[in-house]
Formats: structure tokens, sequence, C-alpha cells
């Protein structure tokens, strides 16, 4: 170790960080997909996973880890490069590799890519009878998220920042057991196991919303703030707690209140919170299927006022859902 090399510790704080994240008896046992797109935070994650599926004195696993990589095309021979870093480093480690590429390299809009490379992961996981998905999002990635969603206008559920865990499809579970992980540490550690990565050149755009907030916003206020990363995380984790209470209470009211059939049926309710009948109502369009993307803060409001009998009449909702109170209840039937 050279002078200026970080010291090994380094490394082993990082995959205790994952282990109190994620326990290994959790995952040793079953099957595993890791997505890793060949940058420092998703290499150390594949790193750390294969050792510690490995620690002298546990168990010998019985599960499967399977490295999972989506070569979106959008950097040319850039793209080309870390297909082949990350292939060469399942081969290094004698792990097996699923690698696809996208046929839309015309694709820039940050969504459409996020959830192209999801649907390829869950897929992934399907075809290999793998219970986890495992990425590799920073806790730099839930401050950037947290202040993306805070411009936007987002509710409650967005400023509770990117969940640690949730279901992928019926069977699988998405797991980021380095949230807790800053972008700094996770490369410091690397540097004391000697591992190379690959850096993504389109991470230093500003055409990307979330570069320009990472490179341009976050630093301005930390000039201010310097803590100002530590405490967005915190009150991330503390919305978080809360929503979880929400999305209970909103839970049981649903099974209360809505009955589901040829049309929704949704029983008059003066006294319960609206924070609580409008994330039931969310839940309800979600398992309904009915399109959410047309729907703001104004229309779940207005959703609100109908079932606490603040308003009533007859409207349209975005997906062509329409809306009548009665005297009793009220009444959502999507038309065509």
């Amino acid at each position: 170790m050279t002078a200026n090399s970080p010291p090994p510790e380094i490394w082993d704080q990082l995959c205790q960080s994952i282990l109190r994240a994620w326990p290994r008896f959790r995952w040793s046992g079953v099957g595993v997909v890791i997505g890793c797109s060949g940058g420092a935070d998703s290499v150390a994650l594949v790193r750390a996973m294969h050792h510690l599926r490995q620690q002298p004195g546990a168990d010998p696993p019985s599960g499967f880890l399977t490295i999972a990589h989506f070569n979106h095309a959008t950097r040319g021979a850039e793209s080309d490069r870390d297909e082949s870093f990350v292939r060469s480093l399942a081969d290094q480690l004698d792990l097996p590799i699923v690698a696809q590429r996208s046929e839309q390299t015309d694709a820039r809009d940050e969504e459409s890519l996020r959830k192209m490379r999801l649907r390829f992961l869950q897929e992934t996981a399907e075809q290999q009878g793998a219970r986890y998905v495992a990425v590799a999002h920073s806790s730099d990635d839930n401050v950037e998220t947290v202040l993306h969603h805070l411009l936007r206008g987002t509710g409650p559920t967005g400023l509770a920042g990117i969940r640690p865990y949730r279901s992928l499809g019926q069977d699988t579970v998405l797991i980021r057991p380095l949230l807790s992980v800053s972008r700094d540490c996770i490369r410091t550690a690397l540097g004391a196991i000697h591992q190379p990565w690959c850096e993504d050149s389109s991470n230093a755009s500003r055409d990307y919303r979330r570069n320009w907030i990472r490179h341009e916003l976050i630093p301005l206020i930390q000039s201010q703030y310097p803590d100002a990363s530590e405490a967005i995380s915190r009150a991330a984790a503390t919305q978080r707690d809360w929503v979880q209470t929400i999305e209970s209470m909103a839970d049981d009211w649903r099974m209360q209140h809505v009955h589901v059939g040829d049309t929704v049926v949704i029983d008059r309710d003066r006294e319960t919170d609206p924070s609580v009948i409008i994330r039931a109502m969310q839940q309800l369009w979600s398992t309904q299927g009915w399109p959410m993307q047309g729907m703001s803060h104004s229309h779940w409001q207005r959703i609100f006022q109908y079932v606490s009998e603040t308003q009533a009449g007859v409207c349209m909702l975005p997906g062509a859902i329409r809306m009548e109170s009665t005297d009793e209840c009220v009444v959502l039937q999507r038309d065509g």
C-alpha cells in the first residue's frame, strides 16, 4: 500500500454497511441478479456481494449471483467499452452474466432509459429464477432524487426519496443495499482493493436534469449548508417512515370503503384525514391499472371533496375516468 492509498479497512466498512442494510442470511440461499453498468457504484456492489457470499466461517451459500448489464448503446464506443469491462469483471469473479443491447439507440429521455433498464432486470430475474434484483443507488443518488422531486412539486411519497426495497413483479424484490453509503466512500473503498471502474462521460453533461442537480445545485447549496446532503437524507428517512404509516392506514381505509365491481363504489366519509383518502385513491388507481400520469394534485383533491361530500356532481378525470356523486356514495367508471 502506497502512502496515498486508502486503508483496506475502508473496504471492510463498505461491506459491513451492506450487511447492516441486507443481512447475508436473507440472500445467500436464493438467487440474486446484480445490475452492473460498469460504474463505480455497481462495480463495488458486485465485488462486495461476491466477497460477502464467500465469508470464512459462514455456511456455504446455496443461492447464486448473476451479473446483469444493459447496454443502452447511447454513447457509441464508450457503451461497448462498459459492456466489455463488465464481461471481464464477471470472468474475473467466475460469475455468470446476462447482457442485452438496446435497439432504441435514439432514446435520450432519463425516464425512458430507466424503464428499459428496469424491465431488462426484471425479465432477467424471472428467467434466472432469482428472488432479488440488487442495484447500486448511493446516498448521493437519494439526495438528488429528493431534490428532483421537490422541484417538480411532488407529494410526500416523492419527498421520501428512493425506497430501500420494493416489489418488482410478482415474485421479485428490488433492493438497494448501498443507499446509506456516499459516492465518495464507494470510490475510496474500490481504491483500497485496487479495483478499477468505468466513468460514464454523460454524467458530466448538463443536458440531463439530474446532472444539473448533481453538478450545479447541490454544490451551490453546500456552499452555504455544508451538511445539506446528510440533512436531506435524514429528512427523507423521516418522511419515508411517515409515508409507510399513511400507506398502511390508506390500505385499511380502502378495504373498508371501496367496493370494486363493474364500477368502483366508494362510501362517503366525512371524518378521515384527506392524506389517507387521497393515498387510498392512488392505491386504487394502481390496482385498477388506470393511468396516473395525468392526475395532478387538484384531481386528487377533487376526489377527496366528492368522497367527503364537500362537492357533488359529475366530472371527468384524466384517463377517461367518470366520477359521479350520489346520495350515499361516489361512483367511478372508466369510459370505453
